[in-house]
């Protein structure tokens, strides 16, 4: 963590300063990076040599803490509002929480940020950060033409905040260094800092830099700092008098996998032991007892000096080759042809292997994938327990993702209110992170459901783990029982006309006149009854 005196952030002098401190804990994340990567070069992609075998634990740890933590995006509620709530708060703090309208149009300003930025991608870039290299950042920029906010990672090898003295500690800028190459090689190296007064930019040079720290840079650039800002690209403040970024950093300064490297250092070596054991063991001595070669194994040349008799090479190559080969034994000398072995003990190599890997998995609250515990937990509960370790490592950190999501929408929601004349209150926002953990779909369904009538149906659709969007399906229930009312309401009216048309057709069937053979007749409307006259 960078702390530095804010009078001071602004001077020339002071960007060199931070340069030379921000430097050193970017080195540092460089190197846990590429632990994490394990990348090879070009060359050891084209060799088919494996001289020196690589365990890439470190991408496995970091990969599943991110997927668990960060795999589902966070969710953004709103609490409802409450009248008697309102009232307290106005009463103590002259100030009025956020109504009925306020909450429906933050609702729909969070979902519309979010959905524009892929907050889900996002959000996970933002862990496997903070668990490799130790920090994340975040930058809130507003499109001019289309009004829309777009929030942009910024890279954690290029990135560091800027923290007050204060208690608690305020972000008082936010440091980036960037190198632009030239074609002649050298590079220049441009520092974008950030502060509530806007952006400023200083650049230095490849002759400045070589020369720095040195005699020869006082006397021939005497007391011009290694930056020099750049005036004309300075940029005003847009957001008020708040720093449009999110810094969330490790407080221990360790990537997950940190306390864990010496171990599984160790638990290469045991891999590269057993791989020469039996790649010596593959390509291991021939030894022959009781058998004398018939040529030399050294010789002369014409230029006297030593070299491997040709003759002794064939020799050896027909011992090795033939499939039967005699040898003369004696008393005194007992013939004997074998292979020069290295003898292992399996056994006792893989139980050290595997305490390795169950150490490893335990001081980095990693679960152990290949575990038959692990592969044998049926139900969300045995699952639970598995992650139960890495649970309690997220827990240190948890509350500072929090908090570094809630700067954000406060001040997103500030610039709506300035903007827009609002008074929305981001401390209404509710921030939800979920876990990413194999769940039994149907157990989680059986228990939402029994919930229903209890809970809201939102509360119960959030429940269910199938990654649906609350708000929008009982948007289209609303839709979908207002169809149906619809449509039975013209059944019923069809119904109504065809009963109407049938008791029309029937009566008229009733007081139908029919002529009987004898000529008479005698109508009785009231009884529906015809009686025959003579």
């Amino acid at each position: 963590m960078l702390r530095y005196s804010k009078s001071r952030l602004m001077e020339e002098k002071a960007i060199t300063d931070i340069y030379l401190k921000a430097q050193k804990e970017l080195d540092i994340r460089k190197e846990l990076y590429e632990r994490f990567r394990r990348k090879l070069t070009d060359e050891e992609l084209a060799s088919i040599t494996d001289e020196e075998v690589k365990v890439p634990l470190e991408r496995y740890i970091s990969v599943m803490a991110t997927g668990y933590f960060g795999g589902k995006a966070p969710i953004y509620k709103v609490k409802a509002f409450n009248e008697e709530k309102d009232k307290i708060i106005k009463e103590l703090f002259n100030h009025e929480t956020n109504d009925e309208q306020e909450i429906k149009e933050i609702e729909e300003l969070i979902k519309h940020i979010t959905d524009y930025n892929d907050d889900a991608s996002h959000f996970l870039h933002l862990v496997l950060d903070f668990l490799v290299k130790r920090a994340c950042y975040e930058i809130y920029y507003k499109d001019k033409k289309t009004g829309e906010i777009t929030i942009a990672r910024s890279d954690a090898l290029e990135t560091v905040a800027i923290w007050d003295y204060s208690l608690p500690r305020q972000l008082i800028g936010l440091y980036r260094i960037i190198r632009t190459y030239m074609a002649n090689g050298e590079y220049q190296q441009m520092i974008e800092l950030t502060t509530a007064n806007g952006k400023q930019y200083y650049y230095d040079t490849p002759e400045k830099r070589k020369l720095f720290g040195s005699p020869e840079y006082e006397t021939k650039f005497k007391d011009e700092p290694l930056f020099v800002e750049n005036e004309e690209e300075r940029q005003p403040k847009k957001w008020d008098k708040d720093i449009p970024v999110t810094a969330i950093e490790n407080c221990d300064g360790m990537a997950i996998f940190e306390p864990v490297i010496s171990l599984i250092e160790a638990y290469t070596r045991c891999i590269q032991n057993s791989r020469n054991v039996f790649k010596y063991n593959d390509e291991a001595i021939l030894k022959v007892i009781g058998y004398q070669p018939e040529n030399p194994l050294i010789i002369q040349n014409e230029d006297g000096k030593d070299i491997i008799n040709p003759a002794r090479q064939k020799e050896d190559e027909y011992v090795l080759t033939s499939r039967v080969r005699y040898l003369d034994g004696s008393k005194e000398v007992n013939s004997d042809i074998a292979w020069v072995e290295k003898n292992v003990n399996d056994t006792a190599l893989q139980n050290h292997k595997k305490t390795l890997m169950d150490i490893i998995c335990l001081c980095s609250f990693c679960p152990n994938m290949t575990d038959l515990g692990f592969t044998q937990a049926d139900n969300n509960s045995a699952l639970e327990k598995k992650f139960f370790a890495l649970q309690q490592y997220i827990a240190t950190f948890e509350g500072d993702f929090t908090e570094g999501l809630k700067r954000r929408w406060r001040i997103i929601l500030n610039k709506f209110n300035k903007e827009k004349g609002k008074t929305y209150d981001f401390r209404d926002i509710e921030i939800k992170i979920q876990r990413n953990i194999p769940s039994d779909r149907a157990t989680d369904i059986t228990n939402a459901t029994k919930l229903r009538g209890l809970l809201s149906d939102e509360s119960v659709i959030n429940l269910l783990n199938m990654d649906l969007d609350a708000q929008s399906e009982l948007t289209k229930m609303d839709e979908q029982n207002e169809a149906n009312i619809e449509k039975n309401m013209e059944n019923m009216k069809k119904m109504g006309q065809d009963n109407q048309k049938y008791e029309a057709k029937v009566g008229d069937a009733d007081v139908g006149i029919s002529q009987p053979k004898d000529g008479g007749i005698k109508k009785d409307v009231s009884q529906n009854k015809q009686t025959n006259t003579k």
